[in-house]
């Protein structure tokens, strides 16, 4: 992985006046800086989350998901969890999920990668982590059937680059779900620490339909205050048939059925 050493540039304002554009960007983290902020604060990371109830938020988003994965399916589900952190999602799934699935996990932290794998042998989950920006994902096309990224977007110049590689390696009929920090008043702390967007949920909309995502779900994150001021989730569906780049816009040989 080829870790970018320039600074983002993070928008926070933008307004038109007439004819002028006013526009206000703060610089983010560039990715080795945002490497070892998360490397930092991995050991009380968990912590951290706990104490905020995301777990249980997670487990809530998605038991409203399972069902649909779970659904009329003899193999096991094949699941990929990007910016997998200290592993809380997966984690939840696992809670949720009665039917087997085959969990991968990427993340740009090391430390976050070490801290996820004990918590997954301790619980019993198998796992294939490694260190990966999720721009670039080291997957092939149309590998899984359910691809779930957690407070990682926000963190990118360009939030569409990375969903659109989540898009690409989701299985034709497979879902996305993409949580991300909510615009509020609690989210402007988060954005003033970590240097992230803050992201509406319909711009997070605009951007999954814009990767060809359809039956976009939004849903709160948990029954808790904090959760659900600190978090937004958004899921959609990759059609069962693309269409080809070709100019011809004919169905892509390759589109199955997940």
């Amino acid at each position: 992985m080829t870790l970018e050493t320039h600074a983002p540039h993070i928008p926070v304002f933008k307004r038109r006046l007439g004819s002028w554009q006013i526009a206000v960007s703060r610089q983010g983290f560039a990715d080795d800086q945002l490497r070892r902020a998360y490397d930092d604060c991995a050991p009380s990371w968990q912590r951290t989350i706990e104490r905020l109830g995301f777990p249980l938020a997670y487990r809530q988003v998605l038991r409203q998901l399972v069902p649909t994965l779970t659904s009329d399916r003899e193999r096991p589900v094949k699941v990929l969890d990007c910016g997998v952190g200290t592993g809380a999602m997966a984690l939840a799934l696992a809670a949720e999920m009665d039917a087997s699935f085959e969990l991968s996990a990427v993340d740009i932290s090391p430390v976050m990668l070490e801290e996820a794998s004990g918590k997954f042998e301790l619980m019993g989950v198998n796992c294939q982590p490694q260190v990966a920006d999720i721009r670039a994902l080291p997957y092939a096309s149309e590998s899984f059937d359910f691809v779930m990224c957690a407070h990682a977007v926000e963190h990118l110049e360009v939030p569409q680059a990375a969903i659109s590689e989540m898009y690409r390696v989701l299985k034709p009929g497979g879902t996305l779900l993409v949580v991300t920090t909510r615009k509020t008043l609690f989210g402007t702390f988060i954005h003033l620490k970590w240097r992230t967007h803050r992201l509406s949920s319909s711009a997070l909309r605009q951007w999954l339909t814009q990767s060809g995502l359809t039956d976009l779900e939004t849903m709160p994150v948990g029954a808790g205050r904090w959760t659900r001021l600190w978090s937004t989730a958004v899921s959609g569906r990759k059609p069962l048939s693309t269409i080809c780049a070709a100019q011809d816009n004919t169905p892509c040989a390759a589109s199955r059925s997940a």
